[in-house]
């Protein structure tokens, strides 16, 4: 693939976000619909599969700017600065292992109270534009909580579909882990807030990571290291981070859905701002509307 966009995670907050910043990018020319394949981990994995079943971008920014009055979205208590705290505590506790950080990050998920799965899975479906996985490529990322390894689930590996996306977006302590093919899966973020460097191969990649860089996260806080790799090997990678007014809507609790609307407003306003430097340069490698070279 040579166009890869890779979504990260942040809750229903960074999937408003991450859909105003690509709604923005769309009308000032640089439009991530027309990507190859999409990688979603978490929030962006049900983004993921909305822009890679074709869904049009501004019917779904409206639906993040006038929430339905039944949405199935719930409220769960939650703190990024907090849960990124912890991550620093436990890497402490396990001299930087981060295999046994993950499996440990694995058993408390296990050990949580949350939802029941099938109310949990019923929120995931929602998002949803249907039961099967697109035709465009899609690849989701989960991580299994016994081994704290991660799983790319696609359409070949024969994964449900919206098993898939609710691993992808199964926040330890938040929401209930998966089962896949036997297996117990929780987000994907806790190997890496984006996984961009499972874009490897792509000529231009386009990176939407609502929790920034995650430079304060040790856990799962890659993405400077994932874009230095895809770089090294010759990719075109644009990161687009929250900027002061996208980190005030998003809040601390991404999980919270009465951040949706503010947080899709300043994704399109950052989006708009950063079309022009995007499509001015090098339009040979961009994801444009015009005079794209697929």
């Amino acid at each position: 693939m040579k166009r890869v966009a890779v979504l990260g995670g942040g809750g229903v907050a960074g999937i408003a976000w991450e859909t105003g910043v690509a709604a923005g990018l769309a009308r000032g020319g640089v439009d991530l619909t027309t990507a190859d394949g999409f990688i979603g981990t978490s929030a962006g994995a049900s983004l993921g599969a909305q822009l890679a079943a074709g869904l049009k971008l501004e019917a779904l920014l409206m639906a993040q700017l006038e929430p339905a009055a039944d949405s199935k979205e719930t409220l769960r208590p939650y703190s990024q600065a907090a849960a990124d705290a912890a991550n620093r505590k436990l890497m402490d506790k396990v001299g930087g292992d981060l295999a046994e950080a993950r499996r440990r990050i694995g058993a408390f998920a296990l050990r949580s109270t949350t939802v029941p799965p099938e109310e949990r899975r019923a929120i995931v479906a929602a998002r949803l534009p249907g039961a099967s996985w697109p035709q465009r490529w899609l690849g989701v990322v989960a991580v299994d909580t016994a081994s704290g390894e991660h799983r790319l689930f696609d359409a070949a590996g024969g994964a449900d579909f919206t098993d898939a996306i609710a691993a992808s977006s199964a926040v330890p302590g938040a929401w209930p882990a998966v089962a896949i093919d036997g297996r117990l899966y929780m987000d994907g973020g806790i190997r890496s807030l984006t996984n961009a460097d499972l874009a490897a191969g792509a000529r231009h990649v386009v990176v939407l990571a609502p929790l920034g860089w995650g430079d304060g996260n040790p856990v799962s806080g890659h993405l400077r290291d994932e874009a230095a790799r895809l770089r090294a090997l010759g990719c075109r990678v644009d990161v687009v981070v929250p900027d002061r007014n996208a980190l005030e809507a998003l809040g601390d609790n991404v999980l919270d859905p009465a951040r949706r609307a503010p947080s899709a407003a300043a994704g399109l306003a950052q989006g708009l701002a950063l079309a022009p430097a995007l499509a001015a340069w090098n339009p040979d490698f961009l994801f444009t509307t015009t005079g794209d070279k697929p």
